[in-house]
């Protein structure tokens, strides 16, 4: 693990840093209370690190992630940047077919990059306070995506895709600005747990929704 050694600048101790990169298998940047919150990019050396499987970056005050930053991570299967200041989600995201947990709280994010519907194997995806406006029409195609946290954002409409995730057993989203659903909704037969609290959905099509999805759980 990179460790900071300097108070409040954003330098690395290198001797923390193995010089045998592949026996590396998790890379965090924010677990140590000591220095958490300082770093305001990553660490040169950090694509070294090719064999890790787990990435954890958040509650610092990253702005900007490369585009290409993904590209030697082909082996990672979480992904955590929470409490950040990143505003676009690289798009070499993409490229990491192993991706099954991805969390990104609390950043100014407003677009979902569609090379993200790329990540075949994502189980679970948390984009809760950011700002999200809208979801990439290709949603349909995480057909693994099992948990959706798209808690307090910007939403004013779902993608018709949507309904294809079969796989989909909890979605959250609370407190956005959604009227209605497509009508593939119905089409979310996994569907245990359904958070619409805070939107402007009427009642009477959630009653509706209610007796095709008898097996979910619907907060609204």
């Amino acid at each position: 693990m990179a460790k900071k050694i300097d108070n409040g600048v954003n330098k690395f101790d290198q001797t923390a840093m193995s010089t045998d990169y592949k026996k590396i298998l998790s890379f965090e940047l924010g677990n140590d209370e000591n220095w958490r919150g300082n770093a305001v990019s990553l660490p040169e050396d950090i694509i070294e690190y090719t064999n890790i499987t787990c990435l954890e970056i958040g509650y610092n005050k990253i702005e900007h992630l490369s585009a290409d930053i993904f590209r030697n991570f082909g082996k990672l299967l979480e992904v955590y940047f929470n409490h950040n200041r990143i505003s676009e989600i690289p798009t070499s995201i993409g490229l990491l077919k192993k991706l099954e947990i991805l969390t990104i709280n609390n950043n100014p994010i407003k677009h979902i990059p569609h090379e993200l519907t790329e990540c075949i194997s994502l189980e679970s995806f948390a984009a809760n306070h950011c700002e999200l406006e809208s979801l990439p029409k290709e949603l349909g195609n995480l057909k693994s995506l099992e948990v959706l946290l798209l808690n307090d954002n910007h939403l004013s409409s779902l993608p018709e895709t949507i309904g294809k995730l079969n796989q989909l057993y909890r979605l959250e989203l609370k407190n956005n600005k959604l009227k209605y659903l497509p009508d593939s909704f119905s089409n979310l037969t996994s569907l245990k747990q359904l958070d619409l609290r805070g939107n402007y959905i009427d009642t009477i099509y959630l009653e509706k929704l209610k007796k095709k999805l008898p097996k979910c759980e619907i907060k609204q």
